[in-house]
């Protein structure tokens, strides 16, 4: 199941020179798992930016994104406003099948989702081992 809804943006900030770090505030009911993605409206564009969630709680989400084309170049321009969002999509990860040591692999796109999915594993007493790859240093 998912939710349309407004969503306000609390914060939009660079982490590096082409990653950016967005923080929105609205419902949260929809998202149900680490692992899952939105889809954001940006006006004159046709097609909605998949994103996935990097965090979330009862109030905000945060999504972690990579400027590589005009969407994500509007997007790290926005300080203010409000989109237009589709939450909850995707099935995210199916926690029940970790073993007490899991191994979380990811590199680029795939990285920020992995900090809810630990965080969700770590609460549940699982010893997480954690190797991320990225194209270059400064990523």
């Amino acid at each position: 199941m998912y939710k349309k809804g407004i969503y306000k943006i609390v914060a939009n900030e660079p982490l590096t020179s082409d990653v950016w770090r967005m923080v929105l505030e609205g419902d949260t009911q929809w998202i149900s798992r680490p692992g899952q993605f939105v889809n954001i409206e940006l006006e004159g564009l046709y097609l909605r930016r998949p994103i996935s969630i990097n965090d979330w709680d009862e109030k905000t989400i945060t999504i972690i994104y990579k400027v590589v084309g005009s969407g994500t170049e509007m997007m790290a321009e926005m300080t203010e406003g409000k989109l237009d969002i589709l939450t909850g999509l995707g099935n995210g990860y199916d926690l029940s099948c970790a073993g007490d040591n899991p191994l979380l692999l990811g590199g680029g796109a795939g990285v920020p989702p992995m900090y809810m999915l630990c965080k969700q594993l770590i609460a549940m007493g699982k010893k997480v081992n954690v190797v991320l790859g990225f194209n270059t240093a400064s990523e």
